[in-house]
């Protein structure tokens, strides 16, 4: 009994611990965390809800029951809005994501229904008896069943399609990265590829156990052990790069918007008139002469700053003049300025090679040469 109540509470205490830690973040400093807090809370109910199925506690269960099925079925969206909300929303609002709220809730409603027209010890016998001995049934008790198979198809359905779409949501997003910043070390959804690979294992785990269903581990303490050490491991991971991930974009969008809507008419008539030799003439003087590139922290926007443009443009001459995205036009300067270093003060260590050439470490330059 203690066995499998240290592995029933493992995933409760990760949960909950993350869930305080962003759910404690200062409100709207970092959207993503803060939701992603609320995306702790849900599971932290779920975990709850699985021990007190399998310790068991049915007299208590019972009441959980159809929130269960809820918050069970809201993990995979939430975690999907996460990720929108690091690389492709600005805020959440329920006009934009109820979308994908929309299965979770309407099941839940089912649920609820079923539940309402079953007495509490009609409701035990369906879940340890109907579901458990796999019983026949009818009237109510056929459609709680079908409900309940129902929810299980969209379980896993759910977690393939956001699966997907969070890999590609991410992997798209990167190559949008890569032509607003130069070091992409730390702004970059590195983080959120590792959080995808963190939530893919919890989800393959996820679904396994929803195909296999819960009634399969009940009275097998021994079957807890590994989905409760995946779960416990990967969402404590999910949480450590979650709190240390922050928001791309989004600020410097709204930043050039706020700068260039207004001086809109200007940048059109530049970019109208026959000025294009002169600007690629300023852009090559600044990073040949001036050297730019030096700036650890150099974005596109501030580039289309001093050139008095805009980051589309100056990021359609890169991309079609010199064949490569921002960042690896500027990290091919800083190349080629660590090579000129090391041959000429040999005494410098690589990382302040690194630093004098304005990659953000050492990692970043070794990338940078092997593209």
């Amino acid at each position: 009994m203690m066995f499998k109540l240290f592995l029933l509470l493992n995933p409760i205490y990760t949960t909950l611990f993350w869930a305080v830690v962003l759910n404690t973040v200062k409100p709207f400093s970092n959207e993503p965390k803060t939701f992603l807090g609320k995306f702790f809370v849900v599971a932290c109910f779920t975990f709850i809800a699985h021990a007190l199925y399998f310790i068991p506690f049915p007299t208590l269960y019972v009441y959980v029951d159809s929130i269960y099925y809820l918050t069970h079925l809201l993990v995979f969206p939430l975690y999907y809005i996460y990720v929108r909300l690091l690389a492709l929303d600005r805020h959440f609002a329920w006009k934009k994501h109820y979308k994908y709220l929309v299965i979770p809730f309407v099941l839940f409603f089912f649920c609820a229904v079923g539940s309402f027209f079953m007495t509490k010890a009609e409701y035990i016998d369906f879940i340890y008896d109907t579901l458990m001995e796999n019983k026949g049934a009818h009237g109510i008790f056929l459609y709680q069943k079908i409900v309940y198979f129902v929810v299980r198809i969209a379980f896993v359905i759910q977690g393939i399609v956001y699966m997907s779409l969070s890999i590609v949501n991410v992997n798209s997003n990167q190559k949008s990265v890569d032509n607003f910043y130069s070091n992409t070390e730390d702004d970059s959804l590195r983080k959120v590829q590792w959080l995808n690979v963190t939530v893919s294992v919890t989800m393959t785990t996820s679904i396994i156990m929803e195909v296999l269903g819960k009634e399969r581990f009940a009275g097998h303490d021994f079957f807890l052990l590994a989905p409760s050490i995946i779960f416990t491991v990967m969402l404590f991971c999910i949480g450590w790069l979650g709190n240390r991930q922050r928001a791309v974009l989004l600020t410097n969008i709204e930043e050039e918007n706020e700068s260039v809507v207004d001086g809109q008419e200007k940048i059109n008539k530049i970019e109208s008139k026959p000025k294009n030799s002169q600007l690629r003439s300023r852009l090559k003087k600044m990073f040949e002469e001036e050297q730019i590139y030096l700036n650890k922290d150099l974005t596109i926007w501030e580039l289309s700053k001093k050139l008095g443009s805009n980051r589309t443009y100056i990021s359609q001459i890169i991309n079609t003049d010199y064949g490569q995205n921002f960042s690896t036009f500027v990290n091919s300067y800083r190349v080629h300025h660590a090579q000129k270093l090391q041959q000429s003060n040999p005494e410098l260590s690589q990382i302040d090679i690194a630093d004098l050439s304005g990659f953000g470490s050492i990692r970043s330059w070794k990338r940078a040469e092997s593209e």
